[in-house]
């Protein structure tokens, strides 16, 4: 793991000016969020009308977007007015935009975990599934999960007097620099939510993984071919979600070290803010790779849009014609 040098990074954006490298950074991810936001919202607009989904997993899938969702929205904004248009208000109240973001974090990894869970009891219990994941009880998961996060959040921001904020040089969020006030909490917030959600997703993942490989005869033996294709794609879709935000964690925190070049900043750039907004366009890509039921919809929808392009320009010389008599 890369201890970055916060107190370096913080004295370099001290005496920084905005320049070129500035603006290409905030295009960057503001590119990133938007095309997230459109495939965000592609996936909830899904989960809400495609019959496969109006279920429990669909249901946890629908709460794990909206709050990626939130979380692409708010990072879209501050690289967007603040460092590509460089706006001074922004700016100045960039730990607004942190704490958001840090407030997420807990409630995306949280619907994580419910999925992997999700799975794990779908493929491992497939007749106490329902009575585990019923509607009301996810309900209450998912708000227990937004309760703790702000919770504790308002506890670490507020009480705590503690800063989640914006260093210039790199272009990412971090800590303010640490003081003995707020070490301890921000060491037990990245060891005690991020590693203990992220170590649980992944064992959930891999013993999925293991009974849908060796069991899946005897786990669905009375199920239809139908169901143990959904099923196995649902599975699959967590998986590989689980895999790519492990996969992140690592980089986020080790990546800076493998990272060829001498420019810190962008290396500080694509460890940190770079990587973690191309996971808003990785995880509805993967949404869409492991439903069939999206890729259809989706090809019905360019489908539509292909034949009323093709109506309108045969239409159109008619009526140019009939708007002359």
């Amino acid at each position: 793991m890369v201890i970055r040098n916060l107190t370096a990074v913080w004295i370099l954006s001290q005496t920084a000016t905005y320049d070129f490298d500035d603006t290409l950074a905030g295009g960057l991810v503001s590119i990133e969020c938007i095309i997230g936001f459109l495939l965000l919202s592609a996936v909830i607009y899904g989960c809400q009308t495609l019959p496969p989904l109006k279920s429990p997993f669909g249901l946890l899938m629908l709460n794990q977007n909206v709050t990626q969702l939130l979380a692409c929205i708010d990072s879209g904004a501050f690289f967007f007015f603040g460092v590509l248009l460089n706006s001074k208000i922004v700016m100045k109240n960039n730990h607004v935009f942190g704490f958001v973001s840090v407030m997420l974090l807990p409630v995306i990894l949280g619907s994580f975990f419910l999925m992997s869970a999700n799975r794990l009891c779908a493929s491992t219990m497939v007749f106490t599934y329902k009575r585990i994941f019923t509607k009301h009880k996810i309900i209450t998961f998912i708000f227990s999960i937004w309760c703790f996060s702000l919770v504790f959040c308002a506890w670490i921001f507020g009480s705590r007097d503690c800063k989640f904020e914006f260093y210039i040089y790199g272009w990412f969020f971090t800590g303010a620099q640490y003081t003995e006030k707020c070490q301890d909490l921000i060491v037990t917030y990245n060891f005690g939510v991020q590693v203990t959600l992220t170590s649980l997703i992944m064992v959930s993942d891999v013993v999925t993984l293991f009974v849908l490989v060796c069991l899946r005869n005897r786990v669905y033996n009375k199920q239809s071919a139908a169901v143990r294709r959904r099923e196995m794609s649902f599975a699959g879709q967590v998986l590989i979600q689980g895999i790519v935000f492990v996969a992140h964690g690592f980089w986020y925190d080790m990546g800076y070290a493998i990272l060829p070049g001498n420019d810190d900043r962008w290396k500080y750039f694509f460890t940190t803010s770079f990587s973690s907004n191309l996971l808003h366009v990785f995880d509805p890509i993967v949404v869409f790779m492991f439903n069939p039921e999206f890729r259809k919809w989706i090809l019905n929808f360019r489908f539509l849009f292909q034949k009323n392009k093709v109506n309108v320009t045969m239409i159109s010389p008619s009526a140019a014609v009939s708007s002359h008599t």
